[in-house]
């Protein structure tokens, strides 16, 4: 089956680059685990016995709040698994909704997104310090 539905890869890709734009810290995490050559395998079991867990989702993404001055008084933390942006192609792991849960229960904001544009509506949506104005006259060119 044929789709012209861009795979995780490239909407990750896509929020990375449109973080980066924003100057918004954020770090991917690198849990996949879909090559089966010899090598990743190795890589694989060697990020587990080091405390790599299923499931955990792919991005810690450091939120800034800000002052009444304007300045940055601290930073909020924000956990997103990123999908696929077609939802019958992707799949939430029982994994991924056990951390979820655990997200939930200390007080981490935490979202599904299916596809980059649904994650960064989700980031200006949420956070109301980010100027909601200067992100609606960027654009990014991909």
């Amino acid at each position: 089956m044929k789709t012209n539905c861009p795979i995780e890869d490239v909407e990750c890709q896509v929020f990375h680059n449109w973080l980066e734009l924003y100057g918004i810290p954020h770090e991917h995490i690198p849990n996949e685990s879909r090559s089966s050559s010899k090598a990743a395998m190795i890589r694989g079991k060697k990020l587990k016995s080091m405390g790599v867990s299923a499931g955990y989702w792919d991005y810690d993404v450091y939120i800034p709040v800000t002052d009444f001055d304007g300045t940055i008084a601290a930073y909020e933390l924000f956990k997103i698994e990123m999908k696929r942006a077609k939802k019958s192609l992707s799949t939430v792991s029982a994994a991924q909704k056990n951390w979820g849960k655990i997200y939930e229960m200390a007080g981490i904001s935490h979202h599904i997104c299916y596809g980059a544009d649904e994650a960064i509506e989700v980031v200006k949506n949420t956070y109301k310090d980010i100027n909601h104005e200067e992100l609606k006259q960027k654009t990014i060119d991909f």
